[in-house]
């Protein structure tokens, strides 16, 4: 496992040449190879950055996506999206969700974008002594989230309501996409899963219970899936979660306490947990005792990428060592979230997001 004492969650601000690019693609003014091109040139000057600030795992800021999970979960077979308004904070975005529309599965004989994109990053990566790249996807609990819970789709055309053959195939093809990044160079994966937090929720849970389901049926669901997804864990691979209470926009989206599922997380077989813990909404470091004895890293996620005032020093040294004395010596310092869920990214500019990586890497004296 990867000794890991500071790290980030993986997506940054995206460039304006990026967000023009990208326009003009989908206008059909540029085809897919000049995006990509200007795509891998904004990817290559940003692992620069990320080496220059003194980060020792770099991402390629998720440049090639326009959703933090969508993007990757259209890798696997059966899974498909629908595109739809939604008012959320008094603004009308476009939203983008997944259903099942046939087997779960995963191909690695076809042209995945994703490992493709993996490929490139990696590639840079190797240029820089002491750094390793990191590929961060979707979780396979978002399969469950967005077509169960949010569409609030009972049946399945391949599956019928039989959600215990989802979750088994599901699960089977992460541990084919699993071995398929790592056949490609991939050592450090986050598998990012905030479908833990939907059901932290009261008011989501009051939804859940609508549905027919109960909490703890549905925690359930999650175990099994990131349980089933890690059986065939590659030796020598290091394999983290993160998850936060959503990032739309710099908005978050729930609310409350890890108390009620922290302990079931605990015994997914994870190498790391990126948790977030940016303010008082996350309520205190207590529930992550039960990582103490695991072997586990918690990676406490005390800098905030939602909120652009730049936290002190000393105060993130106290936090940092209060979570300690709960956790235990396996424990690493990052920011709460990534910088750009979203293309269009989190309420704060590409300054402040530096200012908060340098302070992240300033923590060393501490970690």
């Amino acid at each position: 496992m990867l000794d890991i004492k500071y790290d980030i969650v993986g997506s940054f601000l995206r460039p304006e040449e990026i967000k023009n690019a990208r326009a003009k693609y989908f206008n059909g003014e540029i085809d897919l190879k000049a995006l990509r091109e200007i795509e891998n040139q904004a990817i290559s000057d940003l692992v620069e950055k990320e080496v220059v600030h003194g980060l020792k795992f770099v991402t390629d800021g998720e440049f090639r996506r326009r959703w933090w999970h969508l993007d990757w979960l259209k890798e696997f077979d059966g899974f498909t999206t629908k595109h739809f308004d939604k008012v959320i904070n008094g603004v009308t975005n476009k939203i983008e969700l997944g259903y099942i529309e046939g087997k779960i599965s995963y191909d690695k004989n076809k042209s995945h974008p994703e490992i493709e994109a993996w490929d490139y990053l990696h590639s840079l990566a190797k240029k820089y002594n002491g750094v390793e790249a990191k590929k961060s996807i979707s979780g396979p609990n978002m399969i469950l989230v967005d077509h169960f819970l949010q569409l609030c789709i009972k049946d399945t055309p391949y599956y019928g309501n039989d959600i215990d053959l989802v979750i088994e195939d599901i699960g089977t093809a992460y541990q084919k996409a699993i071995q398929d990044l790592y056949n490609h160079g991939c050592r450090y994966l986050q598998i990012d899963d905030t479908s833990w937090t939907y059901m932290i929720d009261d008011k989501f849970n009051e939804k859940v219970t609508a549905l027919g389901y109960t909490k703890e049926e549905v925690l359930e669901w999650f175990r099994k899936a990131s349980a089933k997804a890690l059986e065939q864990k590659p030796e020598g691979m290091t394999i983290a979660t993160h998850f936060c209470k959503g990032n739309f926009k710099g908005n978050p989206l729930f609310s409350g306490f890890y108390d009620s599922v922290a302990e079931v997380i605990s015994t997914i077989p994870y190498d790391g947990f990126f948790v977030e813990y940016d303010d008082a909404r996350s309520g205190s470091f207590a529930p992550w005792k039960v990582l103490k004895d695991t072997g586990a890293t918690f990676v406490v996620g005390l800098i905030s990428t939602k909120n652009p005032v730049l936290e002190a020093h000393d105060e993130l040294k106290k936090r940092y060592l209060e979570a300690k004395s709960i956790v235990g010596n396996n424990i690493a310092l990052s920011p709460q979230c990534g910088f750009a869920s979203v293309e269009e990214g989190n309420s704060i500019d590409e300054d402040i997001q530096w200012k908060k990586i340098d302070l992240l890497v300033s923590c060393q004296d501490f970690l």
